[in-house]
C-alpha cells in the first residue's frame, strides 16, 4: 500500500484532518502497555493517536505462509485533546549537551480518563515543534 493512500484512508476512518504525524515510541503511561513499542503518532484538531503494528514471525513472512503474531504487542489509542491537561516538553539542549545525550525528545502528555489521571510518556526524533505550536493554540498547559 502506498503511504499517501494510508494516510487517506486513516483520514476516513476518524473522519478528521490529520495535521501532523511522525513516528514515535511509546514508553508508558496508557492502560496495562507497557514500552517500549514504536509506532505512528497522529494528531488531529479533536485528539492525539498513537497506532503500533502487530509484529509478525520473520521466518513465516519469508516463506509465505500464515503469520502468527508474536504475543500481543499491537497498541492503538486514541485521546482527545478535551482529556490532556498538561504537555511537557524537553527543556531545549546546549550544543555540547546534545553531544553526550541520549537521542529524542521525551514528552509527557498528562491526562483524565474515566476520572483518572494518567502520564502518557512518548519519545520522538523529530516533529515536536508542530506539537508544541497545536497545544499552545488549543491552550493546554505546558
Amino acid at each position: 500500500m502506498k503511504i499517501d493512500k494510508f494516510w487517506e484512508e486513516k483520514e476516513k476512518e476518524i473522519q478528521e484532518k490529520i495535521i501532523h504525524k511522525c513516528l514515535a515510541q511509546y514508553l508508558s503511561g496508557y492502560r496495562n502497555f507497557f514500552g517500549p513499542l514504536w509506532g505512528l503518532f497522529f494528531f488531529t484538531k479533536q485528539a492525539i493517536y498513537f497506532q503500533t503494528f502487530p509484529k509478525k514471525n520473520w521466518l513465516s513472512s519469508i516463506w509465505q505462509t500464515e503469520t502468527e503474531d508474536l504475543g500481543d504487542s499491537s497498541l492503538n489509542f486514541c485521546i482527545p485533546w478535551k482529556e490532556i491537561t498538561k504537555i511537557t516538553f524537553p527543556e531545549e539542549k546546549s550544543k555540547i549537551k546534545k553531544l553526550f545525550s541520549a537521542p529524542g525528545n521525551l514528552v509527557t502528555l498528562d491526562y483524565v480518563s474515566e476520572n483518572e489521571n494518567f502520564s502518557l510518556k512518548l519519545l520522538f526524533n523529530d516533529g515536536i515543534d508542530v506539537l508544541k505550536e497545536s497545544s499552545s493554540s488549543l491552550r493546554i498547559n505546558k
